[in-house]
């Protein structure tokens, strides 16, 4: 039987049967585009922030067992990335790095001790989970001494410390492979165009700092014997001409990177095809973005099965939300943002997310031998005047096929109102009925 399971514009799921069907004129009609295939898609995650492992470590060892499993586990969400700080971000329960005080350009004060009481043991749990996690890691912030001002909040990274900052890189990630946490990509700073005004642990960067340590940092890991990516920038999509004004005048600067990272909070995702076209070896990852406290915090799906779907037009490789889980007023913090978890536990309970609900209609089905299509709609007629004001757009989506398993079909109404849809697949159109604000996952 193929089925129809939806989330509608209040969050709740519905099963429907869904038939083969004649092609019904004013339907969408929407079909794979087999030009823009991926087949390196690395998969959906979240950051597993302190803050989100402060929270879990609270919970019942059972109750958080059950939880992570029905994250992580194949027969639940089955995410397979993972995000993680180097020392403390905004969403940590204290401010740290690994070697705070005076300079120690030795760096002989290094050490992840702080990480053991509580986020070292949940990422253990995790990976016991997953083992196969692909896991990357940012920092918010080099210490103190290697800044501007002295402080992890706010000031600029200081061109001097560069080698020395690759260096804490490389002893970082042996330091997480000696406690059995593998870390495959790390990216040179969270946000590097921002100070956040000095209200949280963050660093600007100027983009010839920023490929300097690229360059220091490929060296090292290199000479070290370290396999692990480094993506560039992991800030707005609104830095796209930052990110190609070093690509282009910075020799070598391509080469030693495998990807480029971006956020949402500014910008349009189209903006960084460039960077794609330009440079198609390079992979794009989204890496931050995820639900807020007092926005629809259940019931907004559509938007990110919307921005999922349009990085996967975009050619994207990975999308990784914000904070796995934190509790009801969204704590642990020490920034000055008003972010919710993926999930929320509160008392013992645990609620969801709508990125949740988004992210549930995509994880499950993918496989490493997954190959995504983006779907292209047909037919659509959009801002019929017998509406107005009110616009419509078409219905978006992508198609998961994979060897191993049978292909599935993301469809996103983003509209007020339902959308007749007809999905040709592999000679065969199928009808589907999209309800208002919904995301569908057809199975076949």
């Amino acid at each position: 039987m193929a089925k129809q399971i939806i989330t509608d514009a209040l969050g709740e799921r519905e099963v429907r049967e869904i038939f083969p069907a004649a092609r019904i004129p004013d339907a969408a009609l929407t079909q794979p585009d087999v030009s823009a295939k991926n087949d390196g898609f690395l998969g959906l995650g979240e950051a597993i922030t302190g803050s989100s492992c402060y929270v879990l470590s609270k919970m019942e060892k059972s109750a958080r067992e059950a939880l992570l499993k029905s994250i992580y586990g194949k027969e639940g969400l089955n995410l397979s990335v993972a995000r993680i700080s180097i020392g403390a971000s905004d969403y940590s329960a204290e401010l740290y790095s690994y070697d705070d005080g005076e300079e120690d350009v030795s760096l002989e004060r290094f050490s992840v001790e702080r990480d053991r009481a509580y986020v070292l043991p949940i990422l253990k749990e995790i990976l016991k989970i997953k083992p196969d996690l692909f896991v990357f890691a940012s920092p918010w912030s080099p210490p103190g001494w290697m800044k501007t001002g002295g402080s992890m909040c706010g000031g600029y990274m200081r061109d001097k410390y560069v080698d020395v900052y690759a260096d804490y890189f490389v002893k970082f990630i042996k330091a997480y492979a000696e406690e059995g946490v593998r870390v495959s990509a790390v990216t040179p700073q969270n946000e590097c165009e921002t100070q956040q005004s000095g209200r949280m642990p963050a660093c600007e960067w100027h983009p010839e700092t920023e490929a300097k340590f690229i360059l220091s940092l490929r060296k090292k890991l290199d000479e070290n014997g370290l396999k692990v990516q480094i993506w560039a920038h992991d800030h707005n999509f609104s830095g796209t001409d930052r990110v190609l004004w070093y690509l282009d005048n910075v020799d070598g600067l391509a080469s030693a990177l495998s990807g480029v990272a971006f956020h949402y909070y500014d910008g349009n995702i189209e903006q960084t095809r460039q960077v794609r076209k330009k440079y198609p070896a390079l992979k794009l990852h989204f890496t931050e973005g995820g639900p807020r406290l007092h926005d629809n915090y259940a019931t907004d799906h559509v938007k990110w099965a919307k921005m999922l779907t349009m990085a996967i037009e975009c050619g994207y490789s990975s999308m990784t939300g914000w904070n796995l889980a934190l509790d009801e007023c969204g704590k642990p913090t020490i920034g000055p943002f008003d972010c919710a978890g993926f999930v929320t536990v509160s008392g013992g309970e645990v609620s969801v997310s709508g990125q949740y609900k988004a992210f549930s209609h995509v994880s499950p089905y993918l496989r490493k031998d997954s190959a995504i299509y983006p779907l292209v709609c047909r037919d659509w007629q959009e801002d019929r005047m017998a509406y107005y004001p009110r616009r419509s757009e078409a219905p978006r989506g992508f198609v998961i096929k994979s060897p191993s398993a049978a292909p599935v079909v993301v469809l996103v109404n983003a509209n007020d109102s339902r959308a007749q849809t007809q999905v040709e697949l592999d000679g065969k159109l199928w009808y589907a009925d999209l309800p208002a604000k919904s995301v569908s996952t057809l199975e076949f």
